[in-house]
């Protein structure tokens, strides 16, 4: 099948990870004709790094355009840029946006664009296993009551509300009606939110389960780490984006704010009782929040 997709991937400290994602993008059945490659918080080892592995500033099959951020400015932002640049191009065609740590099956692009033109879906998203092959997602669901979510546990799940970042292909009317990502998040829930965005504009979102990629999950951030084991800056940004994904949909308040009572204290049980102040005071206020992203390392303007 033949049509325009191009990609984009965003890096954060894991230029390795980048260059074996591109290196399998090349290696595909189905290529895209561009990639953008965002790199968050950008250092001279990993541009160079970058250089030496394409020193034409290209794979063997596509170009690739490369953005060399200062700050992190988050996954949102930084997946925008992206966006930005293929527009900006007069770019009409699909977007794929990949996390870095993932590497594509030889048909992933193929079965994803098969499966997002069947069913002329707004968002089309890809079923993820680990890096040993074993199934790990690619949709999702919220709970409207709780507002919280759980990854499918079989591809043979259906009704699911959302795909997840890791493989996100977006159609073009959906970009055009949908426009950019919520930066408002910083990293986790924009792909909720989004599909949320896209379901109200009128598209349905599809899971292409025979486009198969494999995943080396929460490699950048020790998001899988296990109950108890996030790091604080990432279970701290999951709760408060999972409250405010939940109050810009209206989900209802009462048991919101219970699932809020029971998250800070599961925390207090863990003997983790920073967490759930940290997670209050970043729910109380913009500037609360910014001066949390900042202190750990990241840009929120």
């Amino acid at each position: 099948m033949s049509l325009p997709v191009r990609t984009v991937l965003v890096n954060y400290r894991n230029m390795e990870k980048t260059i074996a994602c591109i290196r399998a993008l090349a290696r595909m059945s189905v290529k895209p004709e561009r990639v953008y490659l965002v790199d968050n918080a950008s250092t001279e080892e990993s541009r160079s790094t970058f250089k030496k592995a394409f020193p034409q500033g290209r794979s063997e099959s596509f170009e690739i355009e490369c953005f060399w951020n200062e700050n992190n400015i988050g996954f949102a932002a930084a997946c925008n840029q992206g966006i930005r640049a293929a527009k900006q191009s007069g770019f009409e065609g699909f977007l794929w946006l990949l996390n870095n740590d993932t590497l594509p099956e030889p048909d992933a692009l193929k079965e994803l664009l098969n499966v997002a033109v069947d069913t002329h879906a707004g968002i089309t998203g890809s079923q993820i296993v680990d890096m040993q092959g074993n199934f790990a997602g690619g949709v999702g669901f919220v709970n409207s009551n709780y507002a919280t979510v759980r990854r499918a546990t079989s591809p043979e799940e259906r009704g699911f509300h959302y795909v997840e970042g890791s493989s996100f292909l977006i159609s073009p009317d959906c970009l055009r009606k949908a426009g950019e990502l919520p930066e408002e998040y910083f990293l986790y829930f924009e792909e909720s939110d989004y599909c949320y965005k896209a379901r109200l504009a009128g598209f349905d979102i599809a899971w292409a389960t025979r486009s198969i990629v494999r995943h080396d999950i929460g490699s950048s951030t020790g998001s899988e780490e296990g109950k108890g084991k996030v790091p604080f800056f990432i279970d701290c940004l999951m709760i408060r984006n999972r409250i405010l994904f939940a109050r810009k949909y209206m989900f209802p308040e009462f048991q919101v704010k219970v699932g809020l009572f029971l998250s800070l204290a599961l925390r207090v049980f863990r003997l983790q009782p920073l967490r759930a102040i940290k997670i209050l005071q970043i729910l109380a206020s913009e500037e609360s929040f910014r001066k949390f992203i900042q202190k750990n390392g990241g840009f929120y303007a």
